[in-house]
């Protein structure tokens, strides 16, 4: 798909990872909307550092671990613009615990965060692309998936879950519409565990003895989204990690 002068959707879109993607688009001219939950500040800052791009930029709220919300959120967007194309779903939450002490709240805010809201998001962004347009959808996942162990339990289940869940939309969606996975190693040190010597971490866990960065995964977004040949698919972009 041609990224310029078409316009994107990015859900958490201010920090770390979906800041990157975004300013990844608007160096390629594209139109952006601008989600966030609690990160006003941030997504602020960025509106303005994008709009010296030259592109268009609209920011909107919502929390996405409410299905009503969700719903909301694309037919809210679409006050801005008469269409979507590119719909990233980078938004998600990161809890701990394993099978035995993930408590119904745990698996229910992951749930509805990482699996519920993308599923929905999907839907409202098909349903909103002319018949006879193309669009765009990068779902954003996890390489450790690709590995089974009991730790992040609910987590892992719910990025497993929306791998699986992309391949199918990848087949109800053709032709006019693509839909990719990217499933991240580590990029960068979590929220809240920049405690953690994550180079040290990364020479004894990754083939590639180094981190990703952010930068990284929005240059992989890029490409997939300037994929005209690819659906269905899940790029692991984990330094071989999910090898061992």
């Amino acid at each position: 798909m041609e990224i310029h002068g078409n316009t994107a959707l990015i859900t958490g879109s201010a920090v770390r990872i979906g800041k990157a993607i975004s300013l990844a688009l608007a160096e390629k001219g594209c139109n952006l909307i601008l989600h966030y939950h609690t990160s006003i500040k941030e997504v602020e800052e960025l509106k303005i550092q994008i709009e010296q791009m030259g592109v268009t930029v609209n920011v909107i709220s919502a929390d996405l671990s409410k299905p009503i919300e969700t719903q909301d959120l694309i037919p809210r967007c679409l006050a801005f613009t008469n269409k979507i194309d590119i719909l990233i779903n980078n938004a998600g939450i990161y809890l701990g615990g394993n099978g035995m002490n993930t408590s119904l709240d745990n698996w229910e805010r992951q749930f509805e965060l990482n699996l519920h809201a993308p599923f929905i998001l999907i839907q409202s962004f098909a349903k909103q692309i002319p018949k006879n347009e193309c669009g765009a959808i990068v779902n954003i996942t996890d390489a450790k998936v690709f590995r089974e162990r009991p730790d992040h339990f609910a987590y892992r289940l719910t990025k497993s879950a929306l791998i699986d869940m992309t391949k199918m939309f990848a087949l109800e969606l053709a032709p006019n519409i693509t839909i990719n996975s990217l499933a991240l190693g580590i990029m960068m040190p979590l929220a809240g565990f920049e405690h953690i010597d994550v180079q040290s971490l990364a020479e004894k866990r990754i083939p590639l003895k180094k981190l990703g960065s952010p930068e990284i995964a929005a240059q992989n977004v890029i490409h997939i989204i300037e994929q005209d040949f690819m659906t269905g698919a899940v790029i692991r972009v984990d330094g071989g990690e999910s090898l061992l």
